[in-house]
């Protein structure tokens, strides 16, 4: 029987949602410094030229331009993160249509524009390479010098003998796909704002997803000591993970502010988020897998080729997540994964929700229907068959300790079956689908022997007020909400009692961020293990104020007494104000550092390096018009097992948000270049969902009370988005009887697939 608890498992309102309906909350470009100058970026027009010469005088006369800066202004320090091949603005050569020149520091951002008219860029036309095909070719040109092969990763993975058991599998089937790139799209533009202090110390205050991982990539790009650096992080607007690492601005931004000796803020244009923010990991997957005329998945073997663009940032991490992650959803007893990453002259690409695990499960799922349709098989009996069960070690040493996969499957299944409708309906002309996907993801990742944990600090006030202070941003997906349920239910205290601390470098205890669904599992933990210490705390003093034990009091609702006798006792207020103002003088505070209990893992990248795995299963069902090959989303069922559900209410929000986005990118999104330039940089051109969109959506909470996670929760930030392309297109091939391989899955391609007779593109 699930344990009850006053206030974890409540859908409480989130936390600053008066102040984001009323306009208080305080997002980046709200803020203003005295004396702040605006910053503007002068890109490159081209894919792939050489700089001969950059004149910024007539640029830095202009009256109101405070500072002009190039690369000859700056470190020559290369940054990024497993490829540090970036460097603050071009050098030698432009890369990528979008990439930054120079930039200037002046009075208003129009003066700014203005300026940047007046800097004068010469430049030598490259041969431009616009895909990984053309870059992998013999003799191609090289986009990084040093870049042999314009390969920035490759990986080569193997468990078990491969070979051996396709020779024994009773079917082989082979398929190639392609996840398109997209772009996060959130809804505040990315951007930071710098000053240098008086004692030489630099802040940045951005809305940024990994506050301590900012701070450190900016002192190497500036080559100082992250102690020199303090970052603060406002209300965040979105991110997606599109703001985990920080981009070239930020310490352009710094370095504008320097020579101006005044306070610069910099916000990206949309434009320039879609021609230079970080686009999701575009890649072509090739499956070979081997089952058995029972349906039993033997073995599988995937060819991996993922462009990278101009530089690196979190591409390698991600190609690593497409390489290994899919393995461990089913119970295969051999794999091998071969895996390319290739430079290419387009914008770089990085993280976005699901880092890796989105494209490989596009490509996965959609298989797993087409083998089991040839050998006649059911595609959800197949699932059900093979599913990892917890108890499971697999075969690239993932421990789980909770999972309820076959539950979301089978009730993701029954939900989708109820109150379908008429599977055609005008002769024919119209015909609808059901599809499943599933899907599984991490609630933490540790690389090597580095920490993946999170430090919470809890202290109490006077007027028995709870501050809580972590390292974790909230852009929105609720974690301030979270982190309070957790540290007011240990604390037996309201939660509007509890008051989550803005995020602050030189304030705020270690964090990596808010990234691999780990808020909730990796923070919250924290939170309460703090929040326990400072209930031993709270409780020894109330034992000495009520001449009782610690062991007989209790804590509910702000109110400390011993059990049985719940009328008499004191508030926790009391009890701090006597903490605090009095000689009783106990701390009332604790700090936790939580590491979990996983392995990195090795060379071979066999570990378990999540503490919790997480686990889902969506079914859609889709209308095509089979004259037209139109397609819409009718109804969606997302079975998510979530360890234990602290906010239920959040939990559906994530649930909505993430099938949202991830119809949008099985539907229609697509980032379209023409010689290397971007054709489609505004949402005018960029076809996202709206909410004329959006299918009926059943979210279902499967509970599976994982043994490590606070109170038994996991993770839920990015799942819900990773089944919804596989899912559409395994219902489109339900409905119509044709499968789209490469994304999105358009009408215009569904029409082509089912009018042969006609000319049009190739899926």
């Amino acid at each position: 029987m699930k344990e009850e608890h006053t206030i974890v498992g409540k859908s409480v309102r989130f936390v600053g949602a008066s102040d984001k309906v009323t306009g208080r909350a305080q997002y980046l470009d709200d803020i203003d410094l005295p004396g702040m100058l605006h910053a503007k970026i002068l890109r490159s027009p081209h894919a792939h030229a050489r700089i001969v010469k950059i004149d910024t005088s007539k640029a830095s006369v202009l009256p109101g331009v405070k500072a002009v800066i190039t690369a000859a202004d700056c470190p020559q320090i290369p940054f990024g993160l497993d490829v540090p091949d970036a460097r603050i603005f071009a050098q030698t050569k432009v890369r990528y249509a979008g990439e930054e020149v120079a930039a200037v520091a002046a009075e208003t951002p129009k003066i700014a524009w203005e300026a940047l008219k007046l800097i004068e860029v010469h430049y030598e036309i490259l041969p431009a390479l616009f895909t990984p095909e053309e870059a992998l070719r013999p003799g191609a040109p090289l986009i990084h010098e040093d870049k042999p092969g314009n390969l920035a990763k490759t990986y080569l993975i193997e468990r078990g003998d491969v070979e051996k058991d396709f020779a024994l599998c009773d079917y082989v089937f082979e398929e190639e796909f392609f996840s398109s790139r997209v772009t996060p799209c959130y809804l505040e533009p990315f951007g930071a704002i710098a000053r240098w202090e008086p004692d030489g110390r630099l802040t940045v205050w951005t809305g940024i997803q990994g506050a301590f991982q900012a701070r450190a990539e900016i002192a190497r790009a500036l080559g100082m000591n992250p102690s020199e650096i303090t970052v603060k992080v406002p209300t965040i607007g979105g991110a997606f993970g599109g703001k985990i690492w920080i981009r070239n601005f930020h310490p352009i931004t710094a370095l504008l502010a320097r020579k101006a000796k005044r306070p610069v803020k910099f916000v990206l244009t949309r434009p320039e988020e879609f021609m230079a923010s970080r686009h999701r990991v575009p890649a072509k997957i090739r499956i070979r897998l081997g089952m058995m005329k029972d349906g039993t998945l033997v073995c599988k073997d995937t060819t991996i080729v993922a462009d990278n663009g101009a530089y690196s940032w979190a591409a390698p991490k991600i190609l690593l997540n497409m390489s290994i992650r899919t393995d461990c959803l089913y119970r295969f007893k051999s794999v091998r994964t071969r895996s390319s990453l290739v430079y290419t002259n387009t914008t770089p690409t990085s993280g976005f929700r699901g880092y890796g695990n989105a494209q490989s499960h596009f490509a996965q799922e959609s298989m797993i229907d087409v083998c089991a349709r040839k050998a006649a098989l059911d595609p959800v009996a197949v699932r059900l068959k093979n599913a990892v069960q917890r108890g499971d070690l697999t075969l690239h040493g993932w421990k789980v300790k909770s999972c309820g996969l076959s539950e979301c499957i089978e009730k993701a299944r029954d939900a989708i079956l109820r109150g379908r409708k008429p599977k055609e309906e005008q002769e024919g002309k119209v015909r609808r689908g059901v599809g499943l996907a599933c899907m599984n993801h991490v609630s933490g990742n540790r690389a090597g022997n580095n920490f993946d944990g999170s430090s919470s600090m809890v202290r109490f006030q006077e007027d028995g007020k709870l501050l809580l202070y972590h390292g974790e941003s909230d852009m929105g997906q609720g974690a301030r909400t979270v982190l309070t349920q957790i540290a007011a239910e240990t604390l037996g205290i309201k939660a509007e009692d509890v008051l989550v601390m803005p995020i602050d470098t030189d304030v705020s205890p270690f964090g990596f961020g808010s990234y691999s669904s780990r808020v909730t599992t990796v923070a919250g933990k924290a939170a309460y293990l703090a929040s326990l210490q400072v209930r031993e705390q709270l409780l020894g003093l109330a034992a000495r104020l009520l001449e009782a034990t610690p062991e007989d009091l209790d804590i509910r609702e702000g109110r400390i007494f011993v059990r049985g006798s719940e009328r008499a006792g004191i508030s926790v207020a009391e009890v701090c104000k006597s903490a605090i103002r009095t000689q009783a003088t106990v701390a009332l505070t604790a700090y936790v550092a939580y590491d979990p209990p996983t392995e990195g893992a090795d060379e071979d990248f066999y570990g378990d390096y999540s503490s919790a795995y997480t686990y889902a299963a969506q079914a859609v069902e889709v209308e095509v018009n089979t004259e037209t090959g139109q397609i819409g989303v009718l109804r969606v069922a997302a079975a998510h097992d979530v360890g234990r559900a602290v906010n239920p209410n959040g939990i559906r929000g994530q649930i909505y948000g993430g099938v949202a986005q991830g119809a949008g990118w099985a539907l229609y999104e697509n980032i379209i270049y023409k010689d290397g330039r971007l054709q489609n940089n505004s949402l005018r051109s960029y076809t996202l969902m709206t909410v004329t969109d959006m299918p009926e959506v059943e979210p279902i909470i499967v509970e599976t009370h994982d043994p490590v996670g606070p109170y038994g929760a996991k993770g839920i930030g990015e799942p819900a988005l990773i089944p919804m392309p596989p899912a559409v297109a395994n219902a489109v091939e339900d409905a119509v009887g044709v499968r789209i391989r490469d994304l999105p899955i358009t009408g215009e391609k569904i029409f082509f697939k089912l009018h042969p007779e006609c000319e049009g593109p190739a899926s």
